[in-house]
């Protein structure tokens, strides 16, 4: 059954979800599209600056395995917001959302080994690069390499011990 995420807050930025029980896919222009809603995923929050009404990103949980407890996180960012720390502030509020919200076990991205910029998100979110694989990613293109990134709950819980 659908459910709507719950409103996420940052230092600065708010993360809802769209409205209308609808998710929102943002194209690269950030041109809303409607989508259907998933059923029972928790994904797509639209990314507002606190001081600002328009969104100026999405993210959200594109897959989630509920038997592994492991769901696989995506996002898109204006251009102009580009270079700011907000999607990592994004990626970590949504990866403690995964973790404390959807009991996940672990959270994965996926990126071109050329997007420098969304590596170094998944980075300074503290994900790792655990493997390179060779997938397909429509009918008519050949086989693209894609680098996997991920954060299991230890390394978040590790981290915490260690700070009290």
């Amino acid at each position: 059954m659908p459910w709507t995420p719950p409103i996420l807050i940052t230092e600065r930025l708010t993360l809802s979800a769209p409205t209308d029980n609808e998710h929102v896919r943002f194209t690269p222009d950030l041109q809303p599209e409607r989508e259907s809603d998933l059923p029972g995923l928790p994904s797509n929050w639209r990314v507002f600056l606190k001081s600002a009404d328009k969104a100026i990103g999405s993210i959200g949980y594109m897959r989630w395995d509920r038997a592994a407890k492991i769901a696989e996180m995506g996002f898109i960012l204006d251009a102009a917001h580009r270079n700011q720390g907000f999607m990592t502030e994004a990626c970590r509020a949504v990866i403690a959302f995964g973790f404390e919200g959807m009991a996940l076990e672990m959270v994965e991205a996926r990126s071109f080994p050329h997007n420098l910029a969304s590596i170094r998100v998944f980075e300074k979110a503290e994900m790792k690069c655990c493997e390179q694989v060779k997938v397909k990613i429509s009918l008519k293109g050949g086989l693209v390499d894609l680098l996997i990134y991920r954060i299991p709950r230890i390394s978040r819980n590790a981290k915490q011990d260690a700070s009290e």
